[in-house]
């Protein structure tokens, strides 16, 4: 906790620190995340096939102007990432198929901190732009939710992940790209962007058994930015 206090406390810490002629935006977002996870590592290929996990992303954003076009974007966000496996067959019972299976769904709760640079095109009133930087996150807590199938799916007890193991690492750091527009909306701006996040740091590593996990993922989000 003491470690999220302190992303959050940087965060707010420069946006009272930071002065400029020009206009600075606040606002806020929501959205939705697509992840999943690239497995590195001999036991990675053999491994079941993943899906994707859809988490759910909120935050707080700033946007300090540098030039006409270009501007300065740290924001400070809650995001779920992880992913998910899923492995069924069919077995005959009074020659009936019926399926037979299990799923499970790893998830892991971030608090993130991506320090962007915004290129904007457009007017006073519509724009377009790109968004590109740095991401540094911290997993605050994780946990697997197991799923039974028969003939109808049954959901099991969740089962806390301990990330102070030695294989896990709560730190990442990550690289964001993404695209997004906005239009003008009373003394601010309500505004849409997708971005791509692609992990640089291992979520998990076991050298032991040859296995190294890193996160990836899209997220989709739409927010109201309100300039002072």
């Amino acid at each position: 906790m003491r470690s999220l206090k302190f992303v959050a406390l940087v965060f707010v810490s420069f946006l009272f620190t930071y002065k400029m002629n020009a206009q600075i935006s606040v606002g806020v977002k929501i959205g939705a995340n697509f992840a999943d996870t690239r497995v590195n590592g001999v036991l990675g290929t053999f491994a079941p096939e993943q899906k994707v996990y859809t988490g759910f992303t909120a935050g707080i954003i700033a946007e300090i102007p540098m030039t006409s076009a270009i501007s300065f974007r740290p924001e400070l966000n809650f995001i779920q990432k992880g992913f998910q496996i899923r492995e069924t067959f069919d077995v005959s019972v009074l020659g009936l198929d019926l399926p037979l299976g299990g799923s499970a769904r790893t998830r892991l709760n971030y608090i993130e901190m991506p320090l962007l640079i915004k290129y904007s095109i457009g007017n006073e009133q519509a724009k377009f732009y790109a968004i590109a930087g740095p991401n540094v996150a911290y997993a605050a807590n994780a946990e697997l939710r197991p799923r039974a199938t028969f003939i109808v799916d049954f959901n099991l007890p969740h089962i806390p992940i301990n990330l102070d193991n030695d294989i896990y690492n709560r730190w990442e750091v990550s690289g964001v790209i993404g695209l997004g527009g906005e239009v003008k909306a009373g003394h601010g701006k309500i505004f849409m962007d997708g971005r791509y996040n692609l992990g640089f740091t291992s979520m998990l590593e076991n050298p032991i058994v040859n296995l190294d996990i890193k996160n990836q993922g899209f997220n989709i989000s739409a927010g109201y930015a309100y300039t002072f």
